[in-house]
């Protein structure tokens, strides 16, 4: 239904880097991929990707594949700073394959874990991640 009033496959997006974390200790169970960050909220984010595969591992959230699944999500630095400052972790709740007019794309939805990062520097993320999004959507 997404897909079906623009072609959200084709649009422009601020990009994010985006792997699978471990339930426990959210240690990188991936490399990263970019993904598009379509829209973001206080409570969590849409994203879209090329693929549905991270190294192989399938994201697909099914009625056969009901495995908690983390991600980490990266923001771009500017000036330096490090990226361990600019990391959000959420839990995927929803992927939908949507077909655009140059092929697939795939629309992951997440919320936000909110015990992590603690509340103040959670908060401050959100705030930049807000204003990446308003940046880039603005063309």
């Amino acid at each position: 239904m997404l897909s079906r009033r623009r072609d959200i496959c084709q649009k422009t997006l601020p990009k994010l880097d985006f792997c699978l974390v471990q339930v426990e200790g959210f240690k990188p169970l991936t490399s990263s991929v970019q993904v598009g960050l379509y829209e973001v909220t206080k409570t969590g984010a849409v994203v879209i990707m090329a693929r549905p595969f991270i190294d192989g591992v399938h994201v697909l959230m099914d009625v056969h594949n009901t495995t908690q699944k983390l991600v980490q999500v990266t923001l771009p630095s500017e000036g330096g700073e490090a990226p361990e400052g600019l990391m959000l972790w959420g839990d995927i709740v929803r992927f939908n394959r949507l077909d655009g007019a140059g092929g697939p794309c795939f629309l992951v939805e997440l919320n936000w874990i909110r015990s992590q990062p603690v509340k103040e520097a959670r908060q401050r993320i959100l705030r930049r991640l807000a204003r990446v999004a308003k940046g880039q959507s603005v063309e």
